[in-house]
């Protein structure tokens, strides 16, 4: 995982006189389809992009996107680098943050792979090389294995899979919504999921240092919502 972050700025729309006032958005390099895409270090797909420009448009602003290493997205919004950044709960991240309603359900479970052993409870997991992802986080695995939990991990989710193609691991852990995305674009990933062990719904965190009017945006979120804008643009990626 890179130490340092890059920022890397993505304009819905060129700056011009009167323009918007800009949202500033993270978008975290760890992530895969269907949340997000990446070209050269742009977010150019995925949840996170669709979600984050529906937001900016309803309040009435143009967006931006700041790529990050995913163990750098906490300090980049309490530095108030940041506006935002959406897919994300309240134990992921070390800070004090607004937070949107719950919007994104998802599952965290194992994947194994086909030749590996059935993993039926998360003590089977004791002593097994597990994928993970740097500077994430799983409390649940942590507290049933303990001591035990090996950790395996990846700078992305596609490195990640990438090495249990590769016989590096058998076992990972990986979003719900992830893996069965990645099922159906990649025929060649030969993968079966086995237990889901923690279902959720992530939300949006907002910094509370880049001066922004915080109100404004979850009025926005909460209008998507209720009209039904969110559940269009997750039912894209089913």
């Amino acid at each position: 995982m890179l130490k340092r972050y890059a920022l890397v700025f993505a304009l819905a729309f060129p700056p011009c006189a009167g323009a918007a006032e800009a949202l500033l958005m993270v978008a975290p390099l760890n992530q895969a389809m269907p949340l997000a895409a990446f070209d050269a270090g742009k977010l150019n797909g995925g949840i996170i992009k669709d979600l984050s420009d529906a937001i900016a448009r309803r309040a009435g602003r143009r967006i931006q996107y700041v790529s990050v290493a995913g163990d750098q997205v906490a300090s980049v919004l309490r530095q108030g680098k940041a506006d935002g950044v959406c897919y994300v709960r309240p134990f992921w991240i070390d800070g004090d943050f607004y937070w949107s309603r719950p919007l994104i359900p998802d599952a965290e479970l194992i994947a194994s792979s086909l030749d590996a052993p059935v993993v039926r409870s998360l003590h089977d997991l004791r002593d097994r090389p597990v994928g993970t992802i740097t500077g994430y986080r799983y409390p649940r695995v942590e507290q049933v294995v303990g001591l035990r939990f090996q950790r395996v991990d990846s700078a992305t989710m596609e490195d990640n899979l990438r090495k249990m193609m590769d016989g590096g691991t058998r076992h990972t852990i990986i979003g719900q919504a992830t893996l069965m995305y990645q099922l159906k674009v990649n025929q060649g990933l030969r993968l079966r999921s086995d237990l889901v062990f923690a279902s959720f719904s992530a939300q949006c965190a907002f910094s509370k240092h880049s001066g922004l009017d915080f109100a404004s945006i979850n009025q926005a979120i909460d209008s998507l919502a209720a009209d039904g804008s969110v559940g269009a643009i997750l039912a894209r990626y089913r």
